[in-house]
């Protein structure tokens, strides 16, 4: 069976605080397996947990900041992070004109039964009873669209009157699956990292994926030195780690990701190059045009043609 637990709570726009519960358990056995939803809208808000449940946490409204193991992460729009159980953690609502999180906190059980599935689909159940899940590195990503419809979702039955009475078991196990399988994904890229403990894979792959953020969420290049600042890492420690991680150096991965966004306003948009080139950055729109032309190998007004 598994015991779901839907929390709603936080603060009204007048700034008193709430706090609703709806409790429900689904199909039957003797040892219930437990889902926790839990969904807060406040201005401001902070928390600290030592022994947190594996969990994702995303915030379809404003802004948070998740800190761990010395790194801050930035949530907000369709990114989010998983964090493994028995986690230490902050957590901070860093929009002032309100921010609202959705988390799904899993419990031991259900998450060692999903890595156990991942693992080995072929095994008989209670073959592989000794496995359990690994330690996964805590990485900010964009939702994909199955993980992001579910969350929304969830989210969405808050908006009734008991959003448990919603609840399909089967549903729910396929999210914690795909959390799971998602996490594992997460490891694995950590395990690109040139380093020999896995716990120190996982610090700096959380770390390199700080500056990957950055990168992609301005509009001009960041530089080096903001990279490191951001992911707490030497210049030459995130180049390194960083090529090893993606292919290629932070410079080069940011003029990839500036000549796509170039493509798609030339395709997309009625600007013009000049303007083009100056939202992305550029000293000058012969400066987008050669660098136009070194990645696609035709220049701009090839693409409107």
């Amino acid at each position: 069976m598994t015991r779901l637990t839907y929390i709603r709570g936080g603060q009204t726009a007048e700034g008193a605080p709430f706090r609703q519960v709806w409790r429900r358990t689904l199909g039957d056995g003797e040892t219930p397996a437990a889902v926790t939803v839990l969904n807060g809208v406040a201005r401001e808000h902070w928390v600290r947990d030592n022994e947190g449940a594996f969990s994702i946490k995303w915030a379809p409204a404003g802004r948070m900041v998740y800190r761990s193991e010395g790194a801050s992460h930035h949530l907000g729009g369709q990114s989010a992070v998983i964090l493994n159980a028995a986690q230490p953690y902050e957590l901070e609502f860093t929009d002032r004109a309100g921010t609202e999180s959705l988390c799904v906190f899993v419990s031991d059980d259900l998450v060692a039964e999903a890595w156990r599935d991942l693992a080995d689909p072929d095994a008989v159940d209670g073959e592989a009873a000794e496995a359990s899940p690994p330690q996964f590195p805590d990485l900010v990503f964009r939702m994909p669209d199955d993980i992001a419809v579910e969350l929304a979702n969830l989210r969405n039955g808050f908006a009734g009157h008991d959003p448990s009475a919603l609840a399909a078991e089967e549903e729910l196990l396929s999210l914690v699956r795909r959390l799971v399988a998602t996490a594992h994904g997460h490891r694995r890229f950590a395990q690109r990292l040139p380093a020999r403990k896995a716990s120190t894979r996982r610090l700096l792959a959380a770390r390199v994926q700080r500056a990957r953020e950055l990168i992609e969420a301005s509009s001009a290049e960041p530089s080096l030195d903001e990279l490191a600042r951001a992911s707490a890492l030497s210049k030459f420690h995130l180049i390194r780690l960083f090529k090893a991680a993606f292919g290629c150096t932070p410079a080069a991965y940011a003029g990839q990701r500036r000549m796509l966004s170039a493509r798609t306003l030339l395709q997309a948009t009625p600007m013009t190059v000049a303007a083009i080139g100056q939202a992305l950055g550029y000293e000058s729109p012969s400066a987008f045009v050669r660098a136009f032309r070194r990645h696609f190998g035709v220049p701009p007004s090839a693409i409107r043609v």
